[in-house]
């Protein structure tokens, strides 16, 4: 190979064996450098090809006979190519609003097939983490513009090289006051006891259930516009049953309605989970507030409702509360527990029944006598 080093040896005979003869080294391709049996040919720099060696022999000593001379061939070889490697960087998504993250791809080859790594991911604002080929950027606290991300790819020769991509962060849009009062402070209500160990997906009601279902389409939506908002799951129990009894029981509540939403789109990371036994339960203030707050309540629902408060206040203590918390903020819900006047009514006899109008009485028709 070109820069390859090559040893000439050459072999008198028939001189004189009590002279010393000497010895001159030539070359067609390269510098040769040796003074006697062996030389040493130099390649660097040498176009490839083929060249000759020739080394003179002489006694000086001698009149006759005193010369010989040979000559060997070699060959030189280009050395292997050594190409920078080759690379290119994808983001996914390409365009979002702050507070979202993006999945980045790192993509490199050596034209000559030597390994290759990926490495120093840096970008313009956010924070870029991650190693070897895949990396993610957090938008979190951006304002908006384009965000340059940049990685190196080195071969294991030394060679490098530097690919980009771009990411746009947008003005997040509006967000719908509508929507975000919609959000406030939701509960879902749990059978006594439910569910059970046995059953941990048990003990939601189809009510409860058509209450998340419209939150969590609300949420979704909501994230388009918050992309850092977070749903805080807090779970309850009655005062029944031991500390440690009701500290499973609410978390197996707030797991049911986690796995609810999850089911129904919302993003796992987006939900936060606390359970808290029956350390916070609500008093029956807090109870007979929530049924005087409750507009659609008629007055004798009220009544009832009133008269089995002690009923009433467990019922709604046996709840998981579903807040809405965003960064920089720590609970945008309203603190106001809901009444839930569907399922609750059950417990003091249903709702009220509507008043039938009185039948229209239809005169009789008069009777001829015989």
């Amino acid at each position: 190979m070109v820069g390859e080093p090559i040893t000439a040896t050459v072999t008198p005979s028939n001189f004189n064996p009590k002279h010393t003869p000497t010895f001159s080294w030539t070359s067609t391709g390269g510098r040769v450098t040796g003074k006697d049996t062996s030389a040493t040919i130099d390649t660097n720099n040498v176009p490839p090809g083929n060249y000759a060696v020739t080394v003179q022999v002489t006694d000086p000593k001698s009149k006759k006979a005193n010369e010989a001379s040979c000559s060997a061939t070699y060959a030189v070889k280009p050395l292997p190519p050594k190409n920078p490697p080759t690379m290119s960087l994808s983001a996914n998504p390409t365009e979002l609003v702050p507070g979202g993250t993006v999945n980045l791809s790192g993509s490199c080859t050596s034209p000559d097939g030597v390994p290759v790594s990926v490495a120093n991911w840096t970008s313009t604002s956010g924070s870029v983490s991650g190693s070897g080929t895949s990396a993610t950027l957090n938008t979190a606290g951006l304002q908006p513009g384009p965000v340059t991300v940049t990685a190196t790819c080195t071969d294991s020769r030394g060679l490098t090289v530097q690919a980009s991509t771009q990411v746009n962060v947008q003005a997040p849009p509006p967000v719908d006051k509508a929507l975000e009062a919609r959000l406030a402070l939701h509960s879902v209500y749990f059978p006594t006891a439910q569910p059970s160990a046995k059953d941990p997906r048990g003990g939601l009601l189809p009510s409860q259930q058509q209450t998340l279902l419209g939150l969590a389409t609300d949420f979704q939506k909501y994230l388009q516009a918050k992309p850092d908002a977070h749903l805080t799951l807090e779970g309850h129990a009655d005062h029944r049953g031991s500390p440690a009894f009701n500290q499973a029981l609410t978390e197996r509540r707030v797991a049911r309605v986690k796995s609810f939403l999850v089911e129904q789109g919302v993003p796992e990371s987006a939900i936060d989970t606390k359970a808290f036994g029956a350390e916070r339960n609500l008093t029956t203030d807090q109870a007979k507030e929530s049924i005087f707050q409750n507009p659609d309540l008629t007055t004798e629902e009220r009544k009832r409702a009133l008269a089995r408060i002690n009923v009433i206040r467990m019922a709604s203590n046996r709840r998981v509360d579903v807040a809405l918390s965003a960064a920089g903020q720590t609970e945008t819900s309203a603190r106001q527990f809901p009444f839930n006047s569907t399922d609750a009514l059950s417990l003091i006899g249903g709702r009220e029944k509507a008043k039938k109008p009185a039948a229209k009485r239809t005169p009789k028709k008069a009777v001829k006598k015989q």
